[in-house]
């Protein structure tokens, strides 16, 4: 059986989010791009007139959910009488430079509550939290949206024709099963001939689907992913030659160079530069 192939996604490429607002809201307010986070928003009841910096603008007049993945300045200008109730979190993804669920993601994803099917329960649990005073009532809202982030993920896996790049990889028949393996196993020494056996298919066949479906090549993939992994590993205190090793490199050397080109630094300046 296929392992799930969210879930090595999400134990690297987690996001943290924090509830910043709830209540009525009566008054214009802008979002703005320059704290680098992404905005999801609920509308509980009222209505609303929403706008972007790409000049996109609606007004919602029911429950609605509204997810900026990506810094974007947008405003909310709410209905002059009565307002509007909003529960609004900020969204903080981890590696930015390479995250293929932020990747894949549209920049701006916006649906009814009603349509989101098998999540009723944990909208009400969310709303309630939000709308009332209990202890610790913000760090349990901040992992409801993060529970909710994933339900996301879920909804555009399932909603193809939303899907683009890794997350509808996911779903297909042959390519997720190399995609999978890569994921799970950065460490093995994967080869086209042996990714393009692992999904039935010819070695440029493979290539082109893979390429197609992602956007990048079955190798280009794997070295962002394991350099991307290496990151964490860095953070952590890892020393550098370990790190290489469990990210699949055979040498410190083809480690260093591939780091340098995928962040055009080595590690250790990457590494000082984070301290900072």
């Amino acid at each position: 059986m296929m392992k799930d192939p969210l879930t090595p996604l999400l134990a690297h490429f987690k996001a943290q989010a924090q509830l910043f607002y709830s209540g009525n809201l009566c008054n214009d307010v802008t979002f703005g791009d320059d704290l680098g986070t992404g905005f999801l928003h609920l509308l509980k009841a009222g209505s609303i007139k929403m706008q972007d910096a790409t000049g996109y603008a609606v007004t919602l007049q029911e429950p609605t959910l509204v997810f900026y993945s990506r810094p974007l300045q947008h405003r909310f200008h709410p209905a002059p009488n009565g307002g509007a109730d909003l529960v609004c979190a900020s969204m903080r993804f981890k590696h930015q430079a390479f995250n293929p669920i932020l990747q894949a993601l549209p920049a701006r994803f916006e649906c009814p509550l009603s349509s989101l099917k098998g999540v009723e329960s944990l909208l009400d649990l969310l709303f309630k939290e939000a709308f009332d005073t209990k202890p610790g009532r913000q760090e349990v809202l901040d992992r409801l949206f993060e529970v909710l982030l994933i339900d996301l993920l879920r909804v555009v896996l399932v909603g193809q024709e939303n899907a683009s790049g890794l997350l509808r990889s996911l779903t297909h028949p042959q390519i997720s099963k190399a995609v999978a393996a890569i994921h799970a196993d950065p460490a093995h020494q994967w080869s086209l001939e042996t990714l393009a056996e692992l999904a039935g298919m010819s070695r440029s066949s493979f290539a082109s689907t893979f390429k197609d479906e992602i956007g990048d090549s079955p190798g280009n993939y794997l070295s962002r992913w394991r350099i991307t992994l290496s990151q964490a590993l860095i953070r952590e205190g890892v020393p550098l030659k370990l790190v290489a090793e469990r990210v699949g490199y055979v040498s410190q050397a083809g480690f260093l160079r591939a780091f340098k080109i995928q962040m055009g630094m080595s590690p250790t300046s990457w590494r000082n530069h984070q301290e900072k």
